[in-house]
């Protein structure tokens, strides 16, 4: 099954990029050097500088949080597809949907990824994007 070995192969990008995002945060929770302002200045002004929503957080706090769980979130992603398609690949062939679904989050984190990011993981998500459609095509075809 091509579309299988394809598909599983964009699972990968997601893989990597969520478990490096993550890495990169937690590392930065104790050293901030990755995903970090240039500017020393703007981190220090985050620190000090509480939401307009509630005063019980700071910027850089809710910073660290939210890329925690956006590193969490791609990893979740690509690995609940990954045992998916490794351990029963006909249950994407029989939910179509879920074929679809992949496609579309990894569309949307590609869109994401050229408009607001850089262009690592914009490449990530292209080649995931891209394994996607085609294993999703040669699924459709086969059926």
């Amino acid at each position: 099954m091509v579309n299988r070995a394809i598909f599983i192969i964009g699972t990968l990008p997601f893989i990597l990029l969520g478990a490096i995002h993550i890495i990169y945060i937690l590392i930065d929770i104790k050293t901030p050097r990755k995903l970090v302002p240039f500017d020393d200045g703007v981190r220090i002004l985050m620190r000090k500088s509480t939401l307009k929503l509630t005063r019980q957080t700071t910027m850089w706090r809710a910073w660290l949080g939210f890329n925690l769980s956006h590193g969490m979130g791609v990893l979740f992603f690509g690995l609940i597809y990954l045992i998916i398609a490794v351990f029963d690949f006909n249950v994407l062939v029989r939910i179509t949907p879920l074929l679809y679904l992949a496609t579309l989050v990894a569309l949307c984190y590609l869109i994401l990824s050229i408009k607001y990011w850089f262009h690592i993981p914009a490449i990530g998500t292209g080649i995931g994007f891209a394994c996607f459609v085609v294993a999703l095509f040669l699924t459709i075809a086969s059926s």
